[in-house]
Order: C-alpha cells, then structure tokens, then sequence
C-alpha cells in the first residue's frame, strides 16, 4: 500500500534458486515485499506461490503435501491449485467454499536457473531480456550472497557512492598496488566522477587520471549492472534484502555455448 511498494510490485523479483525445489523438499518458505508466502512444485510440475497460511484455519502451507493438482494443507487436506483454487475441502464439503473461497497466489516463471515472481496487477510484463541474462556467447553462474540486515534502498544507494570503491574494496581493486595509505586507498587515482540519466537508470561515471574512463549503471530500480554481471537487491522486507548476483562470463573467442537452466553453478557465499 506504499508508494514505493506500489512500484516494486510492477516487476519481477527473483525469489529461489530453481534447484531447490525437489520432489523431497518440495516446498519453501519465500518472503517478498513483506508478504510470507510459500513455493512449491506439484507433481504434475507445476509452480505455484501462495499466501503462506492457509485460509481455512492458518495452518503453514510450507508442511503441506504436494499432489498431482496442487497442495493440500496437511491440517484438514484444503487443496489448492497453482491459481490459488480451491480443489478439495475434506472435511467440510461444502461447495459454497469452493465456489466463493480463494487462497491468494502470483505467477512464477523459471529463468536464468531461479524462480521470479511478480505480486502487482495483471497483465504482467517481461522479464527484461538484459543482456547478461539472454547472450549466448559465454557462461553464467549465480552467487547467493548472505541476507542483508537492511532495506533494498541502503543496497541501491551504494550503487551511486562512486567513492567507496577506492577505499573499501582497495585490496580487492589493488591488486598487489600499494596505496599511500589506507585512509586515501586509491581515490587518488580518479580525477573526476559523473552521473546522468539514461532510460533505463542512472549511469555512473569515473574519469581517471591515466585516461580511463569508466561506466556502469545502476537498472532502475533495484539492479546494478558492473562489468559483464548484474547484482539483483530483492526486498524481502523492510530491513531485510536478498541479493543474488548473475555473473556473466563471455568466451574468451566470442564463441556461442548452450547451458540450459540446470547447467548454471550456484554458489552460496558465507557471512
């Protein structure tokens, strides 16, 4: 009901790495937006994502079984379709449910090996072919960082600080260079930094004293596009962000592969 809830709920997040879901743990916990909801696939291989507790008496779906329609409720066998449908209510059988009565669901696609949601009005959009995520002349891997213990915002205000680069990660950016010291790292190094506009977010620009100069843009509104990979800053809610990293790596020759969904790596990063 915010403003800003409003607009995240017009694109698709990613809320699952797609291999997680097996016909042993068939089912997961996913908080999005605020919202508590579950993921499964049923065994008909159909993906669903509904309102975490059921609506007959609240019971955690996250325990339900997983059958050829949908998911049943494990308290009373409520059972529920990929739409949010009621199919079957055991104990009550009553058709006025049924009729009247549905859990709330979103739609869910598999892509680039993770499950992506969309929780805002229909139609629904694509899920934009950027190029990272669609090129065939390279590989892909996915890095699931830790949890951040924030809002999505404080993770996409760090991608327009064009300065903590040269400070923070100077050991990573050094690579073996020494700094003068470590209060400076290498900020000396740039001689000036810029922003402007473009249609799809705001373009980060450093000019460097040797003459290099350097862009890359923060995707609006929660994607940081650096190099040839994409960082993905999902708010779960307020002050948590899971943030998954699609690192494209091109061939060396520009050569074209094929790596289907079950091919990309997953890594998990510790804390």
């Amino acid at each position: 009901g915010t403003p800003a809830g409003e607009l995240l709920r017009r694109y698709w997040h990613p809320i699952a790495v797609a291999r997680e879901l097996t016909p042993q743990q068939p089912t997961q916990f996913v908080r999005l937006l605020g919202e508590d909801l579950v993921l499964f696939r049923d065994q008909s291989g159909r993906v669903g994502l509904l309102a975490h507790r059921c609506a007959h008496r609240g019971a955690s779906l996250v325990y339900g079984w997983v059958e050829p329609r949908g998911l049943a409720c494990a308290y009373h066998g409520w059972l529920y379709d990929t739409a949010g449908n009621i199919l079957e209510t055991p104990p009550e059988r009553n058709e006025a449910i049924i009729r009247h009565v549905k859990q709330r669901a979103y739609p869910v696609q598999q892509f680039l090996g993770l499950y992506w949601a969309y929780l805002g009005p229909p139609p629904a959009p694509l899920i934009p072919p950027f190029d990272t995520f669609v090129r065939k002349d390279g590989r892909r891997r996915i890095v699931v960082h830790p949890r951040l213990d924030c809002n999505w915002f404080q993770a996409m205000e760090n991608s327009v600080d064009p300065d903590h680069l040269q400070i923070l990660h100077q050991e990573y950016i050094g690579r073996g260079k020494q700094p003068v010291n470590t209060t400076r790292g290498f900020i000396d190094d740039v001689a000036s930094t810029d922003f402007y506009l473009v249609p799809y977010g705001i373009m980060k620009k450093r000019v460097y004293k040797n003459g290099l100069v350097e862009e890359h843009p923060l995707i609006f509104p929660n994607m940081l596009r650096q190099g040839p990979s994409t960082q993905i800053r999902v708010p779960i809610d307020d002050t948590h962000t899971w943030h998954v990293h699609i690192i494209f790596e091109p061939t060396p020759d520009g050569r074209e592969v094929e790596q289907a969904d079950d091919e990309i790596p997953v890594e998990y990063r510790e804390p």
